[in-house]
Order: C-alpha cells, then structure tokens, then sequence
C-alpha cells in the first residue's frame, strides 16, 4: 500500500536537503567556473592524488561537481528520483492475479489496450529488446516483471531457512507458494517504464540490435562477472581494477549503453535473479573520484543507473562495495540519507583484510567467487558469460 503520508515526509526533507545542496553548489560553481569540465575525458579533468584528497571531505565532494560542469544539487535531485522508484508502489485499486497463468493474462490485456496506436504498437513490441541472445520470448520478460512484483517489498526476510548469506533471498510469493497475490497493475507499471527508456535510447540500440557479438569488443574492456551463489541467488561481480579504465573513457557512450543494456536483460531474464534475487559485488580498486566521475558523461552515467535501479525487474538483496577510497566513504555517508531502512540493510562495506571472509558470509565460499576477482580466492574459471555466450563464439 503506498503510504502517503511517508511519502510528503520524505519529500520534505529532501526538499531541505536540495535547497543546502543548492546553496553549496552555487558556492562552488562560483569557485571554479574558471576551471569547469566542459569536456570529460580531458586530461585536466582526470584527478590526481592531491585533488583525491580534496574530495574526501563532505564539502570538498560536493563542491567537486561543478569541476564536471554539473551541481551536486542536481546529481542529489537525480538520484533522489531514481531511488524513490526502486521498489515501485501498491494501490488499492491495482489488478491482482492469484497465479502466473491469470496474471500473464491480465498482463497481456493492458499492454494490448495501451499500444491501441500504430506508434504505440511498435513501442510496446519489444523490438529492441535482445530477445534471441537468451532464448526468451516476449511472455519471458512479462513474467519477469509480473515476478518483480509479487515480491514482499516490506519482508527483510533474514531468518529464511533456506538461505543465511548476507541479504537472503526474495520472500516466497505467489509464484512459488500460491498464498499470495501478484500484482499485475504494479508489473505493468514498471514495464511501462522500461518501455520509455528503452525508447528513449532507441538510436543507440535499433541500428544494428543489441547482441552479444555487437557488444563483446566493450565487455572485453569493462571487467564483469556473473554468476550463482549459494542460495541459487544471481551475483554480478564488477571489477574496476581489471577494467581498462582509459579504453572504456574512450569508447562511445552508445557502446556502453548497448553494453548495459544487453547485461540488464542477462541479469532481469535470469531466474535465479527473478525468484531469489541479485547481489553485486563491486571493486572499486581505490579508483579516484575524477576517474570514475569521469568514465562515462554525468547524464549517460545517471540513465544508466535509473536503467539498472529503477525500471528493470530485479530484487537486489545486496550491494556490496569493495577497496572504497575516501571520496566513495563520503558519497556514501552523503546519500546514506536519501535510503530508506530497507535499503541501508542491503549494502555492505567490505574493507581491507575483511575481503575472505566477508564475501564467504555473501556468496558461499570460493566456489561460487571468479577466480581473479578481489583477494584472489576465488574457483570459478568461466562464469556464465563465458559458458552461455563466449564458449559459442567462433
């Protein structure tokens, strides 16, 4: 039930947070319009070791984003956005289905009634989704919004038997134990608004389509993994420090989109992720702020990330940030305020020394950790990428 009330209280304190964070960023843009960004990838943008230093404070880093010709109150207003759609929302008035079958149906009737126009047809055909890569068909990826929705949004779930790793897994719903509704108003809610940003990046992924042959020169630069852990539940590793940071700087920012884009589908298709979960696991490898503010355009880097958060269908039970700089210690402690309860208890810090350890109580043990990822004490010698999708390539 969407809670209202909540909702405006929120909204207040964000508003107040807004008007400091604006206040801050003027200050700031005063300061240094003179040595503003207006190219990124310029090399007077790229940081050093001193300027690492001068975010790591509170004020330092906000005041570092008018360096990349944009505010840190507009970055707060973005991500505000982007978090308070993450779980979507429940209304009385939704239409509820009490198993697959039904709920595929009534699925299939909204779509049907909205894509009345020729325009609206083509949208809602999924033309560009990549289907074929993963041998799905258009029903799979209802079912996996139909499935997003039927999780218990409210459930922190961590006493579930079958699962003790850090984060657990999606409490049992309707498509696992018949005793609760699926809300099919909520699904199409949220296909709606992958509709739209599928849309509004339909020049980068129409011509040619998204396949894995297509991205594969980008998956070669940006490290990433990904694989089942113990609980059945999909991880998606990232690892910066096997990333070559200054290729993936290079490339065009619609390679790296087509790149998202084909992974989202791998991670949202899955059925592991859709019945028990996703976990990622980052490496951030101590990268500096102006890198990694750096790797892609601020706006592409925030489309991105509304993509991955806030329209794809996937229940992330933990989010994992590894070998943190002092810069990404502070954006945490920064944005910490916009996460609500739910949210804080799904991301955990792993610290130098903490790497075995820690990542054994997320995942399971090394057998279910790449072996080049992190502290090195990992078994897995082809993760899914390469054994559904590499291994095939000729």
């Amino acid at each position: 039930r969407f809670d209202i009330a909540a909702a405006r209280s929120r909204m207040n304190c964000w508003r107040m947070l807004l008007l400091i964070a604006a206040a801050i960023s003027a200050t700031a843009r005063s300061d240094a319009d003179s040595r503003s960004c207006p190219a990124p990838n310029d090399a007077d943008c790229q940081g050093d070791e001193t300027e690492e230093e001068d975010v790591s404070s509170p004020f330092a880093f906000m005041k570092a984003f008018s360096k990349l010709g944009s505010s840190w109150s507009h970055i707060v207003s973005e991500y505000v956005s982007v978090i308070g759609a993450v779980d979507g929302y429940a209304l009385k008035t939704d239409i509820r289905a009490a198993n697959e079958e039904e709920a595929l149906g009534a699925l299939r009737s909204l779509v049907a009634d909205v894509a009345s126009t020729q325009e609206k047809k083509l949208a809602w055909s999924l033309r560009t989704s990549p289907l074929q890569d993963f041998g799905k068909s258009i029903d799979d990826i209802f079912l996996a919004f139909l499935r997003w929705s039927a999780v218990d949004d409210h459930s922190f779930n961590d006493d579930d038997e079958s699962c003790s790793l850090l984060g657990s897994v999606n409490h049992r719903a309707a498509f696992l134990t018949g005793d609760r509704e699926i809300n099919v108003s909520k699904a199409f809610r949220r296909l709606e608004s992958y509709i739209n940003w599928m849309q509004s990046v339909e020049e980068f992924i129409s011509d040619p389509p998204v396949t894995f042959e297509s991205i594969l020169p980008s998956l070669d630069i940006f490290s990433i993994n990904v694989a089942h852990d113990r609980c059945g539940r999909l991880v998606w590793y990232v690892n910066l420090g096997q990333t070559d940071l200054r290729a993936f700087m290079d490339q065009q920012p619609r390679e790296t989109i087509r790149m998202f884009v084909w992974v989202a589908h791998m991670l949202f298709l899955d059925e592991g992720a859709q019945t028990r979960g996703l976990v990622v696991i980052d490496d951030m490898d101590y990268i500096s702020f102006y890198k990694y503010m750096t790797m892609l355009p601020i706006q592409v880097g925030l489309s991105v990330d509304r993509f991955l958060l806030s329209v794809t269908p996937v229940k992330t039970k933990n989010v994992v940030l590894m070998h943190r700089a002092p810069w990404a210690r502070t954006a945490y402690s920064l944005l910490s305020w916009f996460l609500t309860k739910k949210m804080k208890k799904r991301v955990t810090m792993i610290d130098t020394g903490q790497e075995v350890e820690l990542l054994n109580q997320i995942v399971g043990g090394p057998d279910y950790i790449p072996r080049d990822f992190g502290s090195g004490a990992g078994r897995i010698e082809s993760d899914l990428i390469a054994t559904d999708h590499r291994d095939g390539e000729t």
